[in-house]
């Protein structure tokens, strides 16, 4: 969550200056918004399902994670708001999909609707003493993801990515406060 807030804050500041316009407040704050946007279905299954059915938090990637919905989306506001609304709205909804592809979860359905497979790229971090092949695509079926989550999922991934040093938890600290530090010289 924090290197997505940190990819919305980076995009907003590169869109804004691709289009010549002053980032905005507004602009800032609907960058990070719209790199969030995708993780509304989580807040949708921790109400249905609640904060103990760790299933229905791991699969919340089934509504809100389809890219040809962002590209469309994006499109849209291009052509009847904004260039530059539509083009932030693009940049981060698709790097947000882009993030939750690599480390943790069960990727996303990058070929949706021609396919429901989903797809994480370089590395998938799993239980500690368990171990999946090294490969840059790992491509995932849908009927099994269940399955997958029952053999591979660590309980504690909370406590061992991010309250012990894990060079995920870093990426995410370093993203975020990179981006924080370019805002503030940005708009210093």
């Amino acid at each position: 969550m924090l290197l997505d807030i940190g990819l919305g804050i980076l995009a907003a500041l590169g869109v804004a200056n691709l289009f010549g316009e002053i980032p905005t407040e507004l602009f800032i704050m609907a960058g990070i918004g719209f790199a969030l946007l995708p993780d509304l279905d989580f807040v949708y299954a921790l109400l249905r399902y609640g904060p103990n059915n760790y299933r229905a938090m791991i699969r919340h990637r089934d509504y809100l994670h389809y890219p040809i919905l962002y590209v469309a989306a994006g499109g849209f506001l291009a052509l009847f708001i904004s260039p530059a609304w539509g083009v932030l709205f693009l940049i981060t909804t698709l790097a947000h999909l882009a993030h939750d592809s690599i480390g943790l979860g069960w990727g996303v359905a990058w070929l949706w609707p021609l396919s429901d497979k989903n797809y994480t790229f370089f590395w998938r971090y799993v239980t500690p003493g368990k171990e999946l092949p090294r490969q840059l695509v790992y491509c995932w079926e849908r009927a099994r993801i269940d399955d997958l989550i029952e053999e591979y999922r660590d309980p504690q991934w909370l406590k061992n990515i991010y309250f012990r040093p894990h060079p995920f938890f870093a990426t995410e600290i370093i993203g975020f406060a990179a981006s924080v530090l370019i805002l503030v010289r940005v708009l210093g």
